[in-house]
Order: C-alpha cells, then structure tokens, then sequence
C-alpha cells in the first residue's frame, strides 16, 4: 500500500487529511440493475424492511451503495449454501456481461425474502385480528353485530 503524499511544507505536528475515494452511490433503477431485479421488488423490499439496505441522499431520495449491493447478494449466496468461490465466478460472468439483464438467482433470492417478509408481517396480523376476535367476542356489542348479521343473512 504507498503511503499518501505529504506536501513538503507543512509545519511537522500537523495532521494531513487524505481524501478516500468517493464510494459509488446507484439510484433504485440502477441498483435494480446492478442486482439484477426488477425495480419494483426493489423498492417493496425497501417497504418492508428487507433487501439491501438504503441510505437518504441530501435530496431525501433513497439510494443504495455498491458494497452494500455486494454485501446483499453474498448474503443472498450464504442463505443458498453455495461456497464463495461460486460466489466470485458468478460476479466475474456477471461484472462480464455489464451486469444486463434479470439475474435468475438474485430474482428468486429477493422474491423468497420479500414472501417470507410478506408471511410474517401477515401472520402478525391475523394474530392481533385473532386477538381483538376473542376480546370483543365476550361483549354485548359483538352479540348484537353477530345478531343483526345472522338476521341480515337468514
């Protein structure tokens, strides 16, 4: 690694800040490319909670950095068991291609997330419904609901 380049006149005890290079910040659509998704399971990944994590830019848009997209489909490829060298192959044929088109197993990777994110946000709903169910189930207000339904109904 070469040491950074230290102006000759600078006063010895001063400290010399060296700028790291500017890491590459993708909008969704590019992002959603990059992965290889569609855009849109991008952003419902975004909705509730899963996928690559977002940072705001100063405009409040959300946007996504690189290493971080890299992050997701290695954990994308850890969740599958497949080793790492499989890992590096497939983003060398990927980073060959100029990373175009849908890539089939980061699609079925990020639709398996977005269901089973889908089953578990459900499955917490139907259990406070259950809940409210059974609550409202032992008052006068309910009886008379059920009643006027039956009547309704019959």
């Amino acid at each position: 690694m070469k040491d950074p380049h230290v102006p000759s006149d600078t006063v010895s005890g001063q400290a010399t800040v060296c700028p790291f290079p500017l890491q590459q910040i993708l909008e969704r659509r590019q992002a959603a490319g990059y992965l290889g998704v569609p855009a849109r399971r991008l952003w419902l990944l975004e909705r509730i909670g899963g996928g690559p994590r977002p940072v705001r830019h100063q405009d409040g848009v959300l946007r996504y950095r690189r290493d971080e997209l890299d992050r997701y489909s290695a954990t994308q490829f850890e969740r599958a068991g497949l080793p790492a060298e499989f890992l590096a192959r497939y983003r060398r044929q990927r980073e060959q291609a100029g990373y175009d088109g849908l890539d089939r197993f980061l699609d079925m990777a990020s639709r398996d997330e977005m269901l089973g994110l889908y089953a578990r946000s459900g499955s917490r709903v139907a259990i406070i419904v259950g809940m409210v169910l059974i609550v409202l189930s032992h008052t006068p207000l309910s009886r008379m609901v059920f009643h006027a339904l039956h009547w309704r109904f019959a």
